[in-house]
């Protein structure tokens, strides 16, 4: 592995610096006030834009994708936040160098927060190589989990289980993916939904994609637009569970070394096993998968005049921690906190009817502990979890210059002041009469195999074992008589 990195300023040129970047929340300042007081209703993210690239005349017409990296380096108060030094370090690593081959790797960026999770999200080019943007991205949450440690935050550097960067974030615990954005000469406005989930597992996702993409009581434009969505879409679902996978394949699921090995078999080449299916008429299939959080949608695909694969536009980091080798062996719990981006608008459902399956409060596993099925709390973006500490879920979407390669703003899908008020509070309600009425009891836990936290359990459970003793079953004989047995 080279010890010399590929980005950064470098060929003797200066270091980069904030006057390089055009900030959205500087250019309020120039414009006139068109409010006489702010409501507080979100924490709108600051978007850094690389000036010589996103205010050019004559852009290029290039091929340009959306990338998003989240990862867990350290919390306050536990699990709750994510230290705002955290971000800002995370933010000026990115910033001072945001630079491959004398060009931006970002042309545009912003970094968030939901929960504990720290993320980072721009545009970047295919000119940039994706190791090049993942070496980055790593060394980046490898200078905030340094911060968390110098502040004395919780779990510094949680979701960095390998123990370098090797050329690829898949598998060394960060939850990252890439959207490739419409290369068009024409219309350079390109909406896309980001969403982040803290405290849960990729399997929440399949309420997006079994909802606005397969349901017309979530999306009417399924049964009235014209667009290509009228046609349907096809979904890539994927089998997260490689243990489970190993245990199909014949290891014994108590013999730990066999099934280490048939996982590691298994991971080889990164590869994955998945099924494509046709929304809507494999709808009892889609749904029949979707119902266990071993399989996930990973990827939605809109479909031509021949029902056939057209454009990618719902892709979500569907990968499960517990089934990855790292530096302790396949002994991480992680439920991997997914990010998902889609697109919206045209031949996609709006914002609104992506989200609007959460209207319903569906429960999801994850919660304190990783441990419990609880009901999601939509919140706005750079929130905190509380109160067992989640799951909680955010949504922004961005307004994309595909020529340019700009976010030029944000909105937030669950901020204050809307109708999702009224959804976090009756999630809230649900949740604490649930988790209160079965406390440690299932369904409020999870089967014991996906307990997080469980080595405490494993400890009780294998004490008791040994304490349990064979005997006959107590039998009555009637009349008032009892048997030897139960006389003995």
């Amino acid at each position: 592995m080279p010890t010399q990195k590929r980005y950064g300023p470098g060929n003797g040129k200066g270091k980069l610096s904030l006057s390089n970047y055009h900030q959205s929340k500087e250019n309020p300042a120039d414009l006139p006030q068109t409010t006489a007081e702010k409501v507080h209703v979100t924490n709108t993210p600051n978007i850094f834009s690389h000036r010589s690239y996103v205010f050019t005349k004559k852009p290029e017409l290039i091929q340009r994708y959306v990338k998003a990296t989240k990862a867990d380096v350290g919390g306050v108060g536990g699990h709750v936040v994510a230290a705002e030094e955290v971000k800002a370090a995370v933010a000026k690593f990115v910033l001072d160098n945001n630079s491959f081959q004398g060009e931006p790797i970002f042309t545009s960026l912003m970094v968030t927060h939901t929960g504990d999770d720290v993320a980072v999200t721009g545009i970047m080019s295919e000119r940039i190589p994706m190791s090049v943007v993942d070496e980055l991205m790593w060394d980046a949450l490898q200078l905030g989990a340094d911060k968390a440690t110098e502040l004395g935050l919780y779990g510094p550097g949680q979701d960095l289980v390998a123990d370098a960067f090797t050329g690829n974030l898949r598998g060394a615990g960060p939850a990252t993916i890439a959207l490739p954005l419409p290369l068009r000469q024409d219309n350079p406005s390109q909406t896309a939904l980001l969403s982040f989930a803290d405290k849960t597992e990729p399997m929440a996702f399949n309420y997006y994609a079994t909802g606005a993409y397969l349901l017309p009581r979530f999306n009417t434009g399924l049964v009235i637009a014209h667009s290509k969505m009228k046609r349907g879409y096809l979904m890539d679902i994927v089998d997260l569970d490689t243990k489970a996978q190993a245990i199909e394949a014949g290891a014994h699921p108590r013999d730990q070394k066999a099934l280490d090995g048939k996982m590691e078999e298994l991971a080889k080449g990164l590869q994955e096993k998945v099924i494509t299916l046709r929304a809507p008429e494999d709808l009892f299939d889609i749904e029949g998968l979707c119902r266990s959080s071993r399989f996930v949608v990973a990827r939605i695909w809109s479909r031509n005049e021949r029902g056939e694969r057209d454009q990618l536009g719902y892709i979500c980091s569907a990968e499960r921690l517990h089934n990855i080798k790292t530096k302790k062996g396949f002994a991480y719990g992680g439920k991997d906190d997914p990010v998902l981006l889609a697109f919206a608008q045209g031949d996609w459902p709006a914002p609104g009817e992506i989200t609007s399956p959460w209207a319903a409060c569906p429960m999801v596993a994850g919660d304190c502990r990783g441990s419990h099925h609880l009901h999601i709390l939509p919140v706005p973006i750079n929130w905190q979890t509380s109160y067992w500490s989640g799951p909680i879920l955010s949504a922004v979407t961005l307004s994309v210059n595909i020529h340019t390669g700009r976010i030029g703003a944000v909105s937030d899908q669950f901020a204050l002041g809307t109708p999702w008020d009224y959804v976090r509070q009756r999630a809230s309600e649900l949740a604490i009469q649930f988790r209160t009425a079965h406390g440690i009891k299932q369904p409020a836990t999870l089967h014991e195999d996906e307990l997080e936290y469980q080595e405490g359990w494993k400890e009780r459970r294998g004490r008791l074992e040994k304490q349990f003793e064979l005997k006959p079953p107590l039998v009555f004989n009637g009349g008032g008589s009892k048997s030897k047995a139960l006389a003995k």
